[in-house]
């Protein structure tokens, strides 16, 4: 895997347009934008399908960073990188992510454009990852591979079996289940994606018991809801990232306390998106008023 030929070969081609470009194309598989884009499709869109894409998406992330921390690969050598990068690099994350999420999203919308669409940014990224020099050419393979098997093992189960249990096994399953993949793997993205999937299907079973929050509204309110929402969740994640960092103890030194912070931080992130910001909308009355007849 150290061979570097093809990523010497590819970054020939470099003048700067096309390296900012493929910067700004790389970004589509960051965390950042992820965690812009699945909230504004559960709270604008469809907060069903949004849960789905939730749970999908992050089952893909904990198996991405389990097998990362399996395998131990190194990233190229860091005189070929045009962007920084850290972590283990197979398989590659933004290539696995990815193919999961526009794939996902493709099958939902299922249309013809948008499978295209998908295949093109799919490839986009991926090719960004090598030609940025994070990542070689077997890594985004292997990434797009996982999240194809991904996809279809969703499939898969979403088709043919439905789980319906009452609120008490339902609370015990799920949080059994996340407590089962912790004790596994808690490291890299691992408590990230288990505390915010943890409090999103919590919030999610309290919010349809409890609010009925209505995803349709005008576009000014949807705006608004857009602006609050995503206002509120890079608030509490620096709020939440300053307060348990400055407790004692928490530092690189004591990997299990920052592991056990990072999955609270990102719980409470999670609960914000399925259950707080929900409320919130209702007592603003940010949603479609529907007109009396006649």
């Amino acid at each position: 895997m150290a061979d570097l030929s093809f990523i010497n070969w590819v970054q020939q081609f470099s003048p700067p347009v096309v390296v900012s470009l493929f910067r700004w194309i790389t970004m589509l598989g960051d965390q950042e934008y992820y965690m812009v884009v699945i909230p504004l499709l559960y709270w604008l869109w469809n907060k069903h399908f949004g849960i789905r894409f939730s749970l999908v998406f992050v089952t893909s992330i904990y198996l991405n960073s389990a097998l990362k921390y399996n395998f131990l690969t190194e990233r190229p050598d860091a005189a070929v990188r045009l962007v920084e990068a850290d972590g283990f690099s197979f398989p590659s994350g933004h290539a696995q992510g990815n193919t999961v999420f526009w794939g996902y999203l493709a099958r939902e919308l299922h249309r013809r454009w948008a499978y295209w669409v998908a295949a093109v940014l799919i490839i986009l990224v991926a090719f960004s990852r090598v030609y940025l020099g994070v990542h070689f050419p077997i890594d985004v393979i292997a990434g797009i591979l996982i999240g194809l098997l991904i996809l279809v093992g969703f499939e898969f189960l979403q088709t043919r079996y439905a789980l319906k249990f009452d609120n008490r096994r339902y609370f015990l399953f799920t949080g059994g289940a996340v407590l089962l993949l912790y004790l596994n793997h808690s490291f890299g993205h691992a408590p990230v994606v288990l505390g915010y999937i943890l409090a999103a299907l919590w919030g999610y079973r309290l919010e349809t018991q409890l609010i009925g929050f209505t995803e349709s509204a005008p576009w000014p309110k949807q705006l608004v809801k857009a602006v609050i929402g995503v206002g509120v969740l890079f608030g509490l994640r620096v709020v939440t990232r300053t307060l348990f960092v400055s407790l004692p103890g928490i530092g690189e030194d004591q990997e299990l306390l920052l592991s056990l912070t990072t999955f609270l931080r990102y719980f409470v992130i999670g609960f914000w998106i399925t259950f707080v910001a929900p409320w919130l909308f209702k007592v603003l009355k940010l949603y479609r008023v529907e007109k009396a007849p006649g």
